[in-house]
């Protein structure tokens, strides 16, 4: 494991431990496609959605490229703070998201703010992604 103050190898750990690119990688016969490390696209068929997984490359136009780390971390932390965040009941054709924002808002800021460096450095891939189809 890098040490913390080396934030773009200690984000690089934390991407690969929390298996982002599992996710935020589309697929094909369960190999990942050559080149669109990171670009979303990975779909899930639930029974009355379609949801495809966020771009999180550094693409300006359909990735975080404009994202400040500001905007990242408050990401993931607004769904900390169970005073302010009440989850939203599932209803049959309403948004849904298979992200476990939950899970991941209670990382240390640092940690976050490591992952978003990490992100900075993988290649940008253009790849607009519509992340909620209702079916």
């Amino acid at each position: 494991m890098p040490l913390p103050n080396d934030e773009i190898a200690y984000g690089r750990y934390l991407v690969n431990a929390a298996l982002c690119s599992e996710c935020h990688t589309k697929r094909e016969k369960g190999e990942p496609l050559p080149g669109m490390d990171f670009a979303g696209g990975r779909e899930f068929n639930l029974p009355d959605a379609t949801i495809t997984t966020a771009n999180i490359t550094p693409d300006m136009d359909s990735g975080i490229g404009s994202w400040s780390k500001e905007q990242f971390v408050n990401r993931f932390k607004s769904f900390s703070d169970s005073a302010a965040y009440k989850p939203t009941p599932v209803v049959k054709g309403g948004f849904q998201t298979v992200m476990p924002w939950t899970t991941f808002s209670n990382m240390k800021t640092s940690d976050i703010e490591a992952i978003y460096a990490y992100l900075r450095t993988v290649k940008p891939v253009k790849n607009q992604i519509t992340k909620f189809v209702a079916h």
